[in-house]
């Protein structure tokens, strides 16, 4: 089935880049530095996608919010400068984001709950830059996915209505946040999100591969 689409809004993490090796060991970077049990990659990788604040009250339970505070700008610290050590675009991410840049009028933008300046940082080291018309992260938002506010703006920004945008995930948090914007959505199985998780939130589309994605929309 074809949808009219013309706007495409991706999250980033486990849909654009495969980060999770650098995220995970920046975490487990400063549980050692605040002497806490180190977890596994795996782990870390399951409190991914709902911000960095979630992310290190989960890996750090059982500490006060003092230590939580402490810790945050030190894991964004050492995030932030080794943000694309391991970190790759997915296979056929950067040909697929071509393809729809030759599209006739069709946007691009990423909603995400990682910080913008670590987002822009990894798009300009990745050369991607270009292929997104906007960057929404949480800055920018007083409540992050699922709560649709980003997609909204992206909605509100480009003058489009939800029925003609696409929400693209590996999250049934970026399947909710579609879902509670009004628009389409697409789930990706290769991603860091949970998998079994992402089928139950039921989105309009589920594929393997990015590029699967243009078999719908163009």
């Amino acid at each position: 089935m074809k949808y009219q689409v013309n706007l495409i809004i991706f999250d980033f993490d486990g849909v654009i880049i495969n980060s999770g090796q650098d995220i995970a060991s920046a975490v487990q970077y400063v549980l050692r530095r605040f002497k806490q049990p180190v977890l596994t990659h795996k782990e870390i990788i399951s409190h991914v996608g709902h911000g960095m604040e979630y992310l290190i009250r989960h890996c750090f339970s059982g500490c006060d919010d003092d230590t939580i505070e402490q810790v945050i700008p030190i894991y964004r610290k050492r995030y932030l400068e080794n943000a694309v050590v391991e970190t790759r675009l997915y296979e056929h991410v950067e040909a697929t984001l071509k393809q729809i840049q030759s599209g006739q009028n069709l946007k691009t933008a990423l909603v995400t709950n990682k910080p913008e300046d670590l987002t822009r940082k990894i798009l300009e080291l990745l050369s991607i830059n270009p292929y997104f018309d906007m960057v929404v992260g949480p800055e920018s938002v007083k409540k992050m996915k699922p709560d649709p506010e980003g997609i909204l703006q992206v909605l509100e920004y480009f003058k489009l209505p939800a029925r003609q945008t696409i929400m693209v995930g590996d999250s049934h948090v970026d399947v909710e946040a579609g879902k509670n914007a009004g628009t389409l959505t697409c789930g990706v199985t290769y991603g860091l999100g949970n998998k079994e998780e992402l089928i139950k939130s039921s989105p309009d589309i589920l594929i393997n591969d990015l590029a699967e994605l243009l078999e719908y929309i163009l």
